[in-house]
């Protein structure tokens, strides 16, 4: 047949194969990483909570010891730092005027009542409400220091800094709780909370006195969401006692949705990234001209390459659409002569009693060596659907789940991941797999 030769591919006169390379290790290095401080951190080496957002999907997270111990973070990776709630101050004050300026100047004397240590000691950061209300967080200026200098040791500059009780699902008219290291976060509003120490059996004092100065201000809660709830917790004690309605949450706060913006981010005057840009700047000046050079090099060599490629991609459509005329003459219409003509092809094979390559058997029988080589790596199950197999997998870490995908793709098999999520035993992860066309070529 005329089309047992179809060339895919030519010589390119011209090709850069670092550019590409350095779009994917942009693309590795970027998205979102959540951290979650424990209390008396950096000071304490507590168990820092992850979790790395790379669009749709799961988002893989963890706990470490060190900032170091993170997988796939790169420069290009935006931070935003959940902080210990009792090194915060939440509150709300009302001040006649919405000038930054003035506002700075006014909170230390506005909140005089609630401050505990000097006013210099002290970082005011807030957020404009309604009218003249604001939402304010009092955190100590050293204990600010501390965890961006930690941070920045270890190559991270986060874009956010926030109370992590302002992590918590906010649900209309309810309050949320979650028990953490001995203590209870209370989330009362957009940008506001409290932490006391916690009791299963009984509702703290705290909580106590903060719902009826609540009921107080006709501002009390219709019920109360308690998340994840540890071993021991008496509902029904809770309920008679403050005499509102309990939502139980199972779910994990961390391990669920929780809002990927701070409420109210503490990274404002002095800490925030601009006035650290600033002090930057003069030593990153040289590195600025190079990278200006650099990028107007590249948007040269790019737009130069794109016309090689179009040039080249026109003429093998061409040669395509002639290729496919030849072997099937009686065809109307030629949009995708490549897809027609495996479409077609596959039709006649099916009709021949021949399996193809993207049939279910010889997917199972590409990927079965390869899960023989790696008898660490455990299937849970599988599935066949249009083409494709979904493997869902237990893995030791993510480094077993790159070295199986390599491994996949050696064998021409396109490789897709779902999803993974890190367990107490390693990584739980979903690939979807199908046949590249490549193989055996």
């Amino acid at each position: 047949m005329a089309a047992s030769h179809i060339p895919l591919t030519k010589h390119r006169l011209f090709s850069a194969p670092w550019l590409q390379s350095l779009r994917q290790s942009l693309a590795r290095q970027g998205g979102d990483l959540e951290l979650l401080l424990p209390r008396g951190w950096p000071e304490s080496r507590g168990k820092i909570r992850w979790r790395l957002r790379r669009g749709p999907g799961a988002a893989p997270h963890g706990e470490v010891t060190e900032l170091n111990q993170i997988p796939g973070v790169g420069a290009m990776t935006r931070v935003l730092v959940w902080t210990p709630p009792s090194d915060s101050l939440l509150t709300r004050v009302t001040l006649p005027t919405r000038s930054r300026a003035r506002i700075q100047q006014a909170l230390p004397f506005a909140l005089e009542d609630q401050l505990i240590g000097e006013p210099e000691q002290l970082h005011f950061a807030y957020r404009i409400l309604e009218g003249n209300n604001l939402a304010v967080a009092v955190t100590a200026r050293e204990r600010m220091q501390a965890w961006i200098s930690h941070l920045t040791d270890a190559g991270l500059r986060p874009t956010g800094f926030c109370p992590a009780i302002l992590a918590l699902p906010l649900d209309a008219g309810s309050w949320s709780i979650v028990f953490r290291e001995n203590d209870i976060w209370v989330r009362t509003g957009m940008a506001s909370g409290f932490a006391c120490a916690a009791g299963v059996d009984t509702p703290p004092a705290m909580l106590e006195l903060a719902l009826r100065e609540a009921q107080e201000k006709q501002d009390a809660p219709v019920g109360l969401m308690v998340i994840h709830p540890p071993a021991g917790f008496d509902q029904a004690a809770w309920n008679t006692q403050l005499k509102l309605p309990l939502n139980i949450q199972k779910q994990d706060f961390w391990a669920g949705y929780h809002e990927a913006l701070p409420a109210l981010n503490l990274l404002q005057g002095g800490f925030a990234p601009s006035h650290q840009m600033q002090e930057m700047l003069p030593g990153l000046r040289p590195a600025a001209i190079m990278l200006a050079i650099w990028l107007a090099g590249s948007l040269l060599f790019s737009a130069w390459e794109w016309w090689q490629l179009n040039s080249e991609h026109k003429n093998l459509k061409q040669e395509m659409t002639k290729v496919f005329r030849q072997a099937f003459p009686d065809a109307q219409v030629v949009v995708d002569p490549a897809l027609q003509m495996q479409r077609l092809l596959s039709d006649l094979q099916g009709k021949s009693g021949k399996s193809g390559q993207a049939d279910a058997l010889p997917l199972l029988g590409n990927i079965a060596p390869v899960m023989q080589a790696h008898p660490q790596i455990k299937l849970r199950g599988i599935q066949y659907d249009e083409a494709r197999l979904t493997v869902d997998l237990s893995l030791p870490d993510f480094q077993a789940m790159e070295t199986l995908k390599n491994a996949f793709i050696a064998r021409g098999m396109q490789v897709e991941t779902v999803g993974a999520n890190s367990t107490a035993a390693g990584i739980e992860g979903r690939l979807r797999l199908s046949q590249s066309g490549k193989a055996g070529t």
